[in-house]
């Protein structure tokens, strides 16, 4: 906000008086002080104040209003603040307790309209005036002491009681009186004329009840120094009064304000200061009390507890503490470098009294709008992804009220708050009781700009790059803040599952392990799946990440076959996964699988033997029926026209066994049943010879113990070619 004060007065006759919006103005009476305060968003570009008494109407220039005790601010709310002592230059003063002031606010809108609002301020003194009052204002000092003067003897302190006199003879004294400005290691102490002093800014008058010194801030005789480390501004003066019949009489009337600064302190802004200033402590010193106040309104101690206020003593040094989030405290954004960053200001009320050797009472009032330097403030990402909504969940903040989202940028899609929706989005803003606010994003998992990886430990991870894009209000400042969020997402536990298929060559079972770290051993027909198994069996054996396969091909071990016939061959496979861990088996399957039959020989692990042959494959071809084994009383179990199936056991059917090494030989054959031409003429076969020979081989310690791989020889002789047989002849 632009303020300007005009060094010209604009002339009333022009002003009007419109409607006014209800709470534009606040008017309030502050112990010591009127306070007018009006709203920051009715505020033209420029303003005036002006004060009218019995001798006119009296424009405020910023020089005027220091010497004559006005104030006139923007708070940290951006309102203008106008604030009056009661000692000041043109109000109506009752005995010192009841005071008065007309004031007119005159308001310049961009239009060229110039508007006047005029006021009556009326307050009553409520806290009785102490001895001697010091206030430290936004744009001067003021002094006050009661009309009870100390006289410094060798005898002690003594009370001088001018209240008697009238007024005039009081303002008479003053008049004629003179004043000496005293200055660290400066020696000029010459008395200056009361009329003289008034000449260079220093505003000295003569009330009811009190002698009063004002003046600027940077006056002409003031000094600074250096105090507890903090920056002091002082105005050390004796009031010389010159009595009738009596000696002159010293009335000392020194001020002294702290121009220290507020800074960061963590969360707080921390106000540091002496506890006494030197230029006005004479003697011995008694610590008293302190009272805060904050936007014009004084704050209990109860008050000051709740809301977290803090005020500690060190080294004779004040440090206040007022948190950034609570009442009072107001804060400011803005762009530095590039890079967002906040100010903290309060509008500050500090009062102190105490006693010493000479003034019994002395009341110190300051009333501050500290500022901190701005400074680089990230903002902060709260991720509040629940995974059982599948959706990010992000707020980001605090910021206060002059801080507005404009867009995000999610990859390089940039959305406003009207295209959110569309875009399966949801952007929120969320405002707090203290006037600050955040934002508030959600963004599904399955949003095409959410990025998936698989993590180790069963976990993955999502994530999301945005860009929060804000302006700051009413410079229009924008800043960005980008950030990547992440969710790690533990999968949800899937247990290992078993399952088999049936290929071209023979039974697949796979283990697929789950997201359970379980070490597993997998059983093939109540056999462990070994090496050597697999190498027997010619299994084909692959292992993944996330699963195990093996391939069992047909005729070998842990093949069973439920179902041997001409059309199909039915086999079953048990395969069972263990834990290895507990031993226990968690998972198993049972596969079937049927597969057609053509020529096939089987060595069947409980003792018998199942073969299927083509017989028609012979020359000349053989009729199946035709067939036996052996033991020609063993036919076939069944035959269609090119087929014939065998099903018998080790022992049976003409079957010879031999050892070999550490296996045992079986071995069996297929004929051909020839008949024979008449005795009368026996030269040709009807049939040809036909054989095939059959071989299981088990191992010595039992033909049940485990299914093998045929390695029968599987002999298919031709059958020779047909003779005839004759007779010779003579």
């Amino acid at each position: 906000m632009f303020l300007r004060l005009l060094l010209i007065g604009l002339p009333l006759t022009s002003c009007s008086i419109p409607v006014v919006p209800a709470g534009t103005f606040t008017i309030n009476c502050h112990e010591r002080h009127f306070w007018l305060s009006v709203k920051g968003s009715f505020l033209g570009s420029m303003v005036q104040f002006y004060i009218e008494d019995n001798t006119g109407i009296h424009f405020l220039s910023s020089q005027r209003a220091a010497e004559c005790g006005y104030t006139v601010v923007l708070n940290q709310h951006a309102d203008l603040v106008f604030r009056a002592s009661y000692l000041a230059c043109y109000v109506e003063n009752s005995g010192d307790t009841e005071f008065s002031v007309s004031v007119r606010f005159v308001n310049m809108q961009t239009d060229g309209r110039v508007n006047a609002y005029p006021f009556m301020l009326r307050c009553s003194l409520i806290v009785p005036w102490s001895l001697r009052e010091i206030v430290c204002e936004d744009n001067y000092m003021e002094v006050s002491v009661k009309w009870q003067i100390p006289v410094v003897s060798h005898e002690g302190v003594k009370w001088l009681d001018l209240q008697s006199r009238t007024l005039e003879e009081r303002a008479m004294q003053l008049r004629t009186g003179q004043v000496i400005f005293y200055r660290p290691n400066v020696f000029d102490k010459t008395p200056r004329q009361i009329e003289d002093v008034k000449a260079i800014g220093y505003h000295i008058i003569a009330t009811d009840t009190r002698i009063l010194l004002r003046s600027a801030y940077s006056s002409l005789l003031s000094y600074t120094f250096k105090e507890k480390n903090v920056q002091v501004e002082a105005v050390s003066a004796i009031v010389i009064l010159q009595l009738e019949g009596t000696s002159s009489i010293p009335v000392e009337i020194s001020m002294a304000c702290a121009k220290t600064e507020g800074v960061v302190d963590g969360l707080y802004l921390l106000w540091s200061l002496p506890l006494a200033l030197s230029p006005l402590v004479r003697g011995w010193f008694r610590n008293g009390a302190m009272r805060l106040g904050v936007d014009g309104r004084v704050l209990s101690d109860c008050e000051m507890h709740d809301i977290g206020y803090n005020i500690s003593l060190k080294d004779q040094t004040v440090n206040i503490r007022i948190p950034f989030d609570r009442e009072g405290a107001k804060i400011k954004s803005h762009v530095l470098k590039g890079q967002y960053a906040q100010s903290v200001s309060v509008e500050f009320f500090y009062m102190y009294y105490w006693d010493d050797a000479i003034w019994p009472h002395t009341q110190h009032r300051s009333f501050l709008l500290l500022r901190t330097p701005y400074v680089p403030r990230t903002p902060i990402v709260f991720n509040k992804t629940d995974p059982s909504t599948e959706m990010f969940s992000i707020t980001l903040g605090v910021f206060p009220a002059d801080v507005s989202l404009q867009n995000i940028t999610l990859g390089d899609d940039t959305i406003t708050w009207t295209e959110a929706q569309q875009h399966n989005i949801h952007l929120k803003q969320i405002f707090f009781s203290n006037g600050s606010h955040a934002y508030e994003l959600q963004v599904p998992f399955t949003h095409p700009m959410v990025t998936q990886r698989v993590l180790s430990g069963h976990y993955r991870r999502q994530s999301l790059i945005l860009t929060f894009d804000l302006v700051i209000f009413p410079e229009e400042e924008p800043f960005s803040y980008r950030t990547n969020v992440m969710f790690d997402q533990k999968e949800p536990a899937l247990p290992a599952v078993l399952g088999g298929s049936c290929t071209e060559k023979g039974v697949l079972v796979i283990l697929h392990y789950g997201s359970e770290d379980v070490p597993w051993d997998l059983y093939v027909g109540g056999h462990k799946l070994g090496w050597e198994l697999g190498q027997l069996g010619g299994y084909r054996l692959d292992g993944r990440d996330d699963h195990f396969s093996v391939e069992i091909p047909l005729y070998s071990p842990g093949i069973t076959y439920e179902d041997l016939n001409l059309k199909n061959m039915i086999v079953k496979v048990e395969v069972s996964a263990v834990n290895m861990v507990t031993l226990k088996v968690e998972h198993s399957l049972v596969q079937r699988c049927t597969f057609p039959v053509r020529d096939f020989l089987v060595c069947l692990p409980e003792g018998r033997i199942v073969v299927v042959t083509d017989t028609t494959r012979s020359i000349p071809p053989t009729k199946p029926n035709s067939t036996s084994l052996l033991d020609t009383s063993c036919k076939p179990t069944a035959t269609d026209r090119s087929r014939a199936l065998f099903n018998f056991s080790l022992d049976s059917c003409g079957t010879t066994m031999t050892v070999e090494g550490n296996s045992l030989l079986y071995e069996n054959e297929i004929r051909h049943s020839q008949k024979f031409l008449p005795e009368e003429d026996p030269l040709i076969h009807m049939d040809s010879p036909f054989r095939l020979t059959l071989q299981c081989r088990y191992p010595l310690n039992g033909t049940s113990t485990l299914m093998l791989h045929p390695t029968a020889r599987t002999t298919n002789k031709h059958p020779s070619l047909p003779r005839k047989r004759r007779r010779g002849l003579n």
